[in-house]
């Protein structure tokens, strides 16, 4: 028998839960709490194979109670349960030691898989909310890399010119393409390796990908 416990502070989403893996011959619920306290307070009596947990809830959150929970037991099996509004706890979570994530909204068939997977010494994470994570990251990314420039105060110009240096161009061949002197992109790129702190075409090049300023 694989033993579970649940820690969710919904009554309506507990019964649901239960109802779900009493159907499951080899699983058995052997312990429920409303929220992170209580479970930790009973820790040293427990001997459980699962913990599914929720991760917003009253009194201790499922990221503290997570990460108790492994300081004082480290081989416990936590799986975090989430709904799409918890995306950004997931790291936290993972950071804490879950070794599960899955929505609550997810199939019956997708709560055994994680249960067994995660028993067998595996993860899981629902692809939903993978997915939904790596959108937000590079929505994220786009925003940090935004504020880079807005700090840097690069202007559109100069942004052009870092791209074209990290294809390869050349000084005269950076003037010719953009219809400028050869003196105006030599204090085009100074002003450049000034804001960026660094000193030359290779320091801007590497500065520039590092930041994810410009992609080659």
């Amino acid at each position: 028998m694989i033993r579970i416990i649940i820690i969710e502070d919904l009554p309506i989403v507990l019964e649901g839960l239960k109802l779900l893996l009493n159907k499951v011959k080899d699983f058995e619920i052997i312990g429920e709490y409303s929220n992170g306290k209580e479970f930790i307070d009973n820790i040293k009596s427990i001997k459980a194979d699962i913990i599914l947990t929720d991760i917003d809830m009253p009194v201790m959150d499922g990221i503290t109670a997570t990460k108790i929970a492994l300081s004082l037991n480290p081989h416990l099996n936590i799986i975090a349960l989430s709904m799409y509004n918890d995306r950004k706890y997931y790291y936290e979570m993972i950071t804490a030691g879950a070794k599960g994530f899955i929505l609550k909204q997810a199939p019956s068939r997708d709560l055994e898989k994680a249960i067994r997977d995660v028993y067998t010494g595996g993860n899981y994470f629902s692809k939903e909310l993978l997915q939904s994570v790596i959108i937000e990251m590079r929505e994220i990314e786009q925003e940090i890399i935004q504020e880079k420039k807005n700090l840097l105060n690069l202007s559109e110009r100069e942004l052009e010119i870092l791209n074209l240096i990290c294809k390869g161009y050349t000084n005269k061949e950076l003037a010719e393409k953009l219809f400028v002197s050869l003196r105006t992109i030599e204090s085009s790129k100074s002003r450049l390796m000034e804001k960026t702190n660094t000193r030359n075409n290779a320091g801007l090049i590497i500065w520039a990908i590092k930041n994810k300023i410009v992609t080659v």
